[in-house]
């Protein structure tokens, strides 16, 4: 009888270790990624006060450069080189084209989860008066 107080003991003590044991947190679950404005977006800009109609491309690297796209289709549409920042919830461009000395730059709002944007661009440093876009993450 002894003995079987003794293993009904063990027994008892050995279901209340694993079972505390099974309640241990797991913290092998990673974290997800924050947003992050780099990758493709396409969208549309219009000059001045035009509703934007025209096809328009930024392609935004995690160095901190941007290459802009006059157009949707970026194997044909002119290019620009440039470099982008970001304070808040908007983010601002400057950029050259290649094919020729026309300086841009934007300034843009972009929502909390980092899919859509829209803002305006202007000639040289100026990042308004020339016109107005909108881009969403592709």
């Amino acid at each position: 009888m002894k003995r079987f107080k003794n293993l009904a003991l063990v027994m008892l003590s050995l279901a209340a270790i694993l079972s505390f044991a099974s309640c241990e947190k797991d913290d092998d679950v990673p974290a997800p990624a924050p947003p992050s404005i780099v990758g493709l977006w396409k969208g549309k800009y219009g000059a001045v006060s035009d509703y934007p109609t025209l096809g328009y491309t930024m392609l935004f690297r995690s160095n901190g450069t941007v290459r802009v796209f006059d157009g949707t289709d970026t194997t044909i549409a002119s290019k620009a080189e440039g470099t982008y920042s970001i304070s808040g919830t908007t983010v601002t461009t400057n950029y050259t084209y290649l094919s020729s000395p026309n300086t841009y730059s934007t300034s843009a709002t972009f929502n909390s989860i980092y899919t859509f944007m829209e803002g305006t661009y202007g000639s040289g440093a100026a990042t308004s008066g020339a016109g107005q876009f909108f881009l969403v993450k592709q």
